[in-house]
């Protein structure tokens, strides 16, 4: 008798950027790219809504994990497909285990790292855990987007010979 197996827990959170957007450098990718796939792990629904506000008209697909499971999960299957992680943490060094680990299993994923308070400890041990770039949840939607294209590298052009 084959056993069917059943995933009780709720699924993970995925929504597409399709309103209004803000000025910044972050633009819809360029075909035959159809969307840019962030995850982004937090608790808070405040900063979800500057991450959605950043991300408006820009085609990407933003993965939310509420959970360190939940990250881990999405940047092990995913792996090269996502573009760039953004963690948002409570407190200053809480959660850098989960930066190490995303970056142990994903090396090249540039991961944006976001604080309750900012501060140059909280900072240090980001870098040294695999972080790229560290803002605090001050941070505007303009801002925001700015830093994700910030991290994105730069679209390689084909050389016509």
């Amino acid at each position: 008798m084959p056993q069917i197996i059943r995933d009780l827990r709720s699924p993970i959170s995925v929504e597409l950027s399709v309103n209004l957007s803000t000025i910044s450098r972050l633009a819809p990718l360029p075909l035959p790219r159809l969307a840019r796939l962030v995850l982004l792990y937090t608790r808070d629904e405040d900063f979800k809504t500057v991450v959605r506000q950043a991300l408006c008209d820009t085609g990407t697909v933003l993965l939310i994990a509420q959970t360190a499971d939940e990250a881990l999960q999405i940047v092990c299957r995913r792996k090269r497909e996502l573009d760039v992680a953004i963690m948002a943490f409570n407190k200053d060094c809480h959660g850098m285990t989960l930066v190490g680990a995303i970056r142990g299993c994903c090396e090249q994923l540039p991961t944006l790292v976001v604080f309750d308070k900012d501060s140059e400890q909280a900072r240090a041990i980001a870098y040294a855990n695999g972080a790229r770039f560290c803002l605090s949840k001050s941070v505007s939607p303009q801002q925001l987007a700015n830093a994700i294209a910030d991290l994105e590298p730069a679209t390689q052009q084909l050389a016509v010979a």
